[in-house]
């Protein structure tokens, strides 16, 4: 018996990733992912033992070559600050490229899917402890303000992420007028990179050594930050927690 292709499971992978973003991971039909693959259905059950596996391997492959980039440029930079304004630029450019990916995860998450939920509950935490391990060097380093990293994180990511995630949700809009202009010329300068790292820089400058809040409620700073040096301290001893190397075929 001839054996399938070796590279069959990544043409199925592949072809899975670009069909999400229109079905969802919940709506994604096995018939037309080998039909867009350009392979036998049976091909599938060749690789796969069943859809929950195939979405698991998707799921890995997309991310972790997003993570082992992200990994790479929270490692590259002369001081923490350097390396977190590297992550987190990398982080949106990450969100950008998939927007319309992520929000169907998005609507598979709140369409009740406990796979996806389960999938994010693996994989978030192990660029999320880079993130706030570098939060944390910066402020001991008096590199930006010291304020609680909570408010710190989603401030950052909601001005970078945000903004696309909107762009994603623009595209999708049925209205005609003044859809045009939005179409061909707020979400392509939107999206671009320079705007992405303007207003990164507003961020940075809104975080600057001095800046303060009102503070929070007495032992909810420590609480939290109990909170995350567990965190982080589950998740970097866990083998997850390095770069994967890609699955050889």
């Amino acid at each position: 018996m001839t054996r399938p292709s070796q590279n069959t499971d990544e043409k199925l992978v592949k072809a899975a990733i670009a069909l999400i973003p229109q079905t969802g991971f919940s709506g994604l039909s096995m018939r037309a992912v080998a039909r867009r693959a350009g392979v036998n259905l049976g091909m599938f059950h060749y690789h796969f033992k069943n859809k929950g596996e195939f979405l698991k391997r998707v799921a890995d492959e997309f991310y972790e070559e997003f993570y082992r980039e992200f990994a790479q440029e929270a490692a590259a930079g002369r001081d923490p600050k350097e390396r977190l304004y590297n992550a987190i630029f990398n982080f949106a450019r990450f969100v950008r490229t998939n927007r319309k990916l992520l929000l169907a995860l998005g609507r598979d998450i709140l369409e009740g899917d406990q796979q996806i939920v389960r999938f994010l509950e693996e994989l978030v935490p192990r660029h999320a402890v880079i993130i706030l391990d570098l939060v944390r060097q910066c402020q001991k380093q008096k590199l930006i303000a010291d304020l609680p990293l909570p408010l710190v994180i989603t401030f950052m990511l909601s001005s970078l992420v945000g903004p696309s995630i909107l762009m994603a949700l623009l595209e999708q809009t049925k209205i005609k007028q003044p859809y045009d202009f939005i179409k061909h010329a707020l979400i392509p300068l939107m999206l671009k990179d320079t705007i992405l790292e303007q207003r990164l820089n507003l961020a940075f400058r809104a975080l600057a050594p001095g800046t303060t809040v009102e503070p929070l409620p007495p032992g909810v700073d420590r609480k939290i930050n109990t909170l995350i040096d567990l965190a982080l301290k589950r998740t970097l001893a866990s083998p997850k927690a390095a770069p994967k190397n890609r699955r050889q075929s």
